[in-house]
Formats: C-alpha cells, sequence, structure tokens
C-alpha cells in the first residue's frame, strides 16, 4: 500500500492533508429507501472522502461510511473507521462522489476475522 500526501489550499487558506488511499468502503443512506452499496476510497481526509463506487448516493444524503484498514498486527483483526456526513458532489460519469464529515477515533472498530 502506497501512501501519497497532498496538500490542498481551501478558501479559509488552511491546508489540508489528503491521503490517496485506496480502501475497500461500505456506505449507506436512506432517500426513504435504506440503501447499502460498496466502493473504494480515493481520497481521504480528516472531513471527509472520496469515494469510487458505480453507485452514488444523490447530493444532499446524510450517509455513513465505514473504511475497512487493514490490521498491523498478525492476528487477523479488521480495523474499521467511520465517518458520517453529507454527500457534497457526485460525479456518475466518473464513478465517484465526495462526503463532508468527520473522520475521527471516537469511530474507530475492530472485527476479529474468522
Amino acid at each position: 500500500m502506497h501512501l501519497h500526501l497532498v496538500k490542498k489550499r481551501t478558501m479559509q487558506s488552511r491546508a489540508t492533508v489528503r491521503y490517496r488511499l485506496r480502501l475497500p468502503a461500505i456506505f449507506r443512506w436512506n432517500d426513504g429507501t435504506e440503501h447499502t452499496e460498496a466502493g473504494f476510497t480515493n481520497d481521504v481526509t480528516l472531513e471527509g472522502a472520496q469515494i469510487l463506487s458505480s453507485k452514488c448516493p444523490p447530493v444532499g444524503s446524510s450517509i455513513r461510511i465505514e473504511v475497512l484498514l487493514p490490521s498491523p498486527a498478525e492476528s487477523g483483526a479488521e480495523l474499521r473507521i467511520e465517518c458520517i456526513g453529507n454527500v457534497v458532489r457526485v460525479a456518475e460519469k466518473d464513478g465517484c462522489f465526495g462526503v463532508h464529515g468527520l473522520f475521527d477515533d471516537h469511530h474507530l472498530s475492530c472485527h476479529i476475522l474468522p
């Protein structure tokens, strides 16, 4: 796994560190019907992510994303970090959407794989 850091200036002139990580992601949203889909991260920050997927939720949707991280230990555990946020852009022709939310330590869990 290669990690590339890219600093991007926001409108407020703050630097945001972006991680160009391709990790499996499961995401859920409800637009009157409960949806669960899967994809991969493409670009991750502490404040959201870009997700590559054949199914994209509509702009404005509240969304919950679980990103699956490989465990650094040999225990076979799977780490998941969660982001709850809103879809801020969709590029269906490119098969991706952007989410603004928050990744933090309070949304980190560990699952032991069989």
